[in-house]
């Protein structure tokens, strides 16, 4: 974990705390502009760390992309332990203004206003087994679920089956197949529908 990316987070970003199985402390963190540079070094990071095989299962984000996803008024979530962030998710939040979801395939959309999605997500592989991808995906429910979105979605790479399977361990089932009509890339759509 040594050269992952040192964050200085302000306390007020700070959503909950509690330790890893080991002790050591980390925090969830709300994400937003002011940590965008951190986010991209981060994302170039996890890109150089994983093998050949696996870099077309994360899909980099421009600074561009993220600058636009907080002016639409959504949010990101991260895992920070010592300084350091550990993992990274984006959470997009439709509504009337801007309805894009971020699902590429999925048919039968609920309302926009009733929808949480989560994309981007990043666990860099030293990191590996310390369950920060389960973390992401718990914070995500909590903070869809504090905003009134019934409807958690997301979409992953029938070929990532770390993916799918975190999620579907995770209570967020299969519910449907797609296609990324840009690359070809089969698709599993995830779908839970939140209790508030």
């Amino acid at each position: 974990m040594k050269n992952l990316p040192k964050i200085k987070i302000d306390k007020n970003d700070i959503i909950s705390s509690d330790n890893f199985d080991n002790g050591d402390l980390f925090h969830i963190v709300a994400l937003n502009k002011t940590y965008l540079q951190t986010m991209m070094i981060f994302q170039k990071m996890i890109l150089e760390s994983l093998d050949a095989d696996e870099k077309s299962f994360f899909l980099e984000k421009s600074e561009g992309y993220l600058t636009q996803h907080f002016n639409n008024g959504s949010k990101a979530v991260g895992v920070v332990s010592n300084n350091k962030l550990l993992g990274q998710a984006l959470i997009t939040q439709p509504t009337d203004n801007h309805p894009e979801t971020g699902m590429t395939d999925m048919a039968n959309l609920p309302a926009a206003t009733t929808v949480s999605v989560i994309q981007g997500v990043g666990v860099h592989p030293s990191t590996r087994g310390m369950k920060i991808g389960d973390k992401l995906i718990a914070a995500w429910l909590d903070i869809a679920a504090n905003d009134k979105r019934v409807n958690a979605l997301a979409e992953t790479d029938q070929n990532n089956k770390y993916s799918w399977s975190l999620f579907v361990k995770n209570d967020v089932d299969i519910v449907s197949e797609g296609v990324d009509p840009d690359d070809g890339t089969k698709l599993y759509n995830h779908h839970k529908v939140l209790k508030i």
